[in-house]
């Protein structure tokens, strides 16, 4: 039930956490959470943000009770690595027989 989890929540903080939610600007990053509080109905943990200073982050934007870190619906590619896989992609189209390559 709701109460056991946040029950278990108390006896176990302070801890870390993981944000796993793809759209949180902490994607990856992890937070120890001090503590938490319910507002309108939802659990928010009150986490200690990478610069020091106290924050909030909704409970279901992380880790905490053990939800999966990676779901395997998404991937997430730095501008840099998109940049390296053009290269290969483009590198690889120009090996292959009747491989087409734009020119600029």
């Amino acid at each position: 039930s709701d109460g056991d989890r946040l029950q278990h929540l108390r006896s176990v903080l302070p801890m870390e956490v993981r944000v796993t939610s793809a759209t949180h600007p902490l994607f990856g990053k992890v937070l120890e959470a001090v503590s938490f509080k319910r507002v309108a109905g939802v659990m928010y943990l009150v986490v200690v943000l990478p610069d020091g200073t106290p924050g909030t982050i909704r409970g279901d934007a992380t880790g905490v009770f053990g939800a999966p870190e990676v779901d395997g619906t998404s991937t997430v590619l730095t501008v840099a690595g998109i940049r390296r896989l053009r290269v290969v992609t483009e590198t690889l189209a120009g090996e292959m027989p009747g491989g087409v390559r734009e020119r600029k």
